[in-house]
């Protein structure tokens, strides 16, 4: 009772497997079996580690390195062939890779005072990530409503649209018409809402630093209806020093109103001027287009004009005698401290135009420099969150 068996390779009563020899084995099998019997416990472990299944690394949030141009080269031209009343200047970025076909398109507006060149850092950034960009710019940037913008960005987009087919143009057949964005800064951000609330074919929008234009009469100016649309996503970016367009007074109410999928990003530290580049501007750079003397001339003596007629709106509607917006700043950097700001604008385009379903996982991590971060209706499934 309690015995092995004499050709048992494990013996009950001891707590490891060890071999149990049978007197005619011989001793070249012996050694064999005794080996196996010794390793035995090492090999088991083994076996239960190799059948783990692999883990994906975890997903970083996008920080300093994501503004980097992308991997195509870029051309420009200029477009004042498609100019009318709505916009008076425009210039193309395009990717000039002629293999890439149906790109989609950005159409990007600047803000109060703002030249066509204030937003030139954003264009040449999405066209080397293969999104066609086309910088507008206004009639009158010192006194274009919100409305006014809007309009601007829609006409310019559907303009836009027309270079696939003309005979001459660098991107004939080389768009997809039915995926367009609009983007707009400060002023030109409450006009990028407005087109979002107007047309819902627009994939998506962008506004930085917006402003609503609560100077403008009410029908100029940005306002949600109620229950509002849920077609077109929204990213909001913005800097929570911004003395311009406070967040508290623009950019978080206008997120809390928006029915669509949306997302918001406030930088710590950011001024009114971060949101103009994809590495983040400043307000030095920005002014660098400054205006002739003749121009500053004419601005002066229409304030003075209107102050002299008592004009309520005077500060807000008439030019500023000073300067104008005009300078490119924050261009694409293959490292910068702001480099997120770029980051999330481009994986919101690389999500809602390219249909690219890896930026969801990436839009849901608060970057390291937001002091305010929300979105909500972009969270990955569970089926794409498993790791």
């Amino acid at each position: 009772g309690g015995r092995s068996s004499p050709l048992s390779l494990v013996s009950e009563s001891c707590p490891h497997p060890r071999p149990l020899y049978s007197p005619w084995l011989a001793p070249p099998l012996r050694r064999l079996l005794s080996r196996l019997g010794e390793a035995w416990p090492s090999l088991s472990k083994v076996v239960v580690v190799a059948s783990r299944p692999p883990r994906s690394p975890p997903m970083s949030a996008l920080g300093p390195d994501s503004c980097a141009l992308g991997p195509h080269a870029t051309g420009k031209q200029d477009a004042q062939h498609l100019c009318n009343a709505s916009f008076a200047s425009a210039t193309i970025y395009y990717p000039t890779e002629s293999g890439l076909k149906s790109l989609p398109s950005v159409v990007i507006v600047g803000g109060w005072g703002c030249g066509e060149q204030a937003m030139a850092a954003w264009a040449p950034f999405y066209a080397s990530h293969g999104i066609v960009a086309m910088t507008i710019g206004t009639p009158s940037p010192f006194t274009d409503s919100p409305a006014v913008r809007s309009k601007a960005l829609l006409d310019a987009s559907l303009a836009l649209q027309g270079e696939h087919e003309r005979a001459d143009s660098v991107l004939r057949g080389r768009l997809d018409i039915s995926r367009r964005a609009v983007q707009g800064y400060s002023l030109g951000g409450g006009g990028a809402q407005l087109a979002a609330l107007a047309d819902p074919t627009l994939k998506c929008v962008i506004a930085l630093a917006p402003d609503g234009g609560y100077m403008f009469p009410s029908k100029h100016s940005l306002s949600f209806p109620s229950p509002p649309p849920t077609a077109v996503p929204v990213l909001i970016l913005c800097g929570d020093n911004d003395e311009e367009a406070p967040p508290k007074k623009f950019g978080w109410p206008h997120y809390r109103q928006t029915g669509a999928a949306k997302l918001i990003f406030e930088v710590e530290g950011g001024d009114h001027y971060t949101p103009l580049g994809p590495a983040g501007g400043t307000k030095h750079q920005a002014e660098a287009g400054s205006m002739s003397m003749e121009l500053w001339c004419v601005n002066c003596s229409t304030i003075c004009a209107c102050w002299m007629c008592q004009c309520p709106l005077a500060l807000w509607c008439t030019p500023c005698p000073c300067a104008t917006l005009n300078g490119p700043t924050g261009h694409a950097a293959d490292r910068a401290p702001r480099g997120a700001i770029g980051g999330v604008a481009l994986a919101w385009l690389r999500l809602f135009l390219l249909d690219d379903e890896t930026a969801r996982s990436q839009l849901v991590l608060r970057p390291d420099i937001a002091s305010g971060f929300e979105c909500s209706g972009i969270e990955a499934p569970l089926a794409m969150d498993r790791s």
